[in-house]
């Protein structure tokens, strides 16, 4: 089976993320987000270890000119952005998300570029905002990888997905269900195209 780097990749990334807090704070409407640099400083170092990189293709993009309450311009910008996580086999994923900025000089761009992809890291590996309170308060049950990992089989639509398993789940390369569940589920992918 030919497997696609990207997905385990990914899935260290996802497992090696750490919280990353609204330290930021708004200075007009005064609430707290997390900016762009905190994310990339939490992430960077995870995504040359991984050797993760990022490409983007701006989609579309709109600009509007907007007056301000002291008489003033800002330019109101909205960008679609396509990213493209890579790896060093060529495989890849994608995201593609839209960001919003407003800014009084030539920085609208840029801005909303930073915000599509602040919101791409995000939600892609579902960065929370807080570490868990107290790790010894709970016990988690042990997980059954084993079952996990038939459950993605048996779902799977494509080729690819199954790719992603197999990625996936490395401790289990060794085990005989597991494998030939992956071998019997690509065969019948494949017979169903033919």
């Amino acid at each position: 089976m030919e497997t696609q780097l990207i997905y385990g990749k990914m899935a260290s990334i996802l497992r090696e993320t750490k919280a990353i807090t609204k330290s930021e704070k708004n200075q007009q409407q005064g609430f707290k987000f997390r900016g762009i640099d905190n994310v990339m400083n939490e992430l960077h170092e995870l995504f040359a270890k991984n050797e993760v990189f990022i490409l983007q293709e701006v989609q579309g993009f709109t600009t509007e000119n907007r007056p301000t309450k002291s008489g003033g311009t800002n330019t109101f910008t909205r960008a679609t952005v396509k990213f493209r996580y890579i790896t060093t086999d060529g495989s890849s994923v994608e995201t593609v998300n839209v960001g919003e900025a407003m800014d009084s000089g030539d920085k609208g761009m840029n801005k909303a570029m930073s915000i599509a992809l602040k919101y791409s890291l995000l939600q892609m590996f579902l960065i929370p905002t807080e570490d868990q309170k107290d790790p010894d308060a709970t016990t988690p049950e042990e997980t059954d990888y084993l079952a996990m990992a038939m459950q993605e089989i048996n779902s799977a639509q494509s080729i690819q997905t199954l790719s992603g398993v197999y990625n996936t789940y490395t401790a289990l390369h060794t085990n005989q269900q597991f494998m030939t569940a992956l071998s019997n589920k690509k065969k019948q992918l494949k017979d169903a195209v033919s």
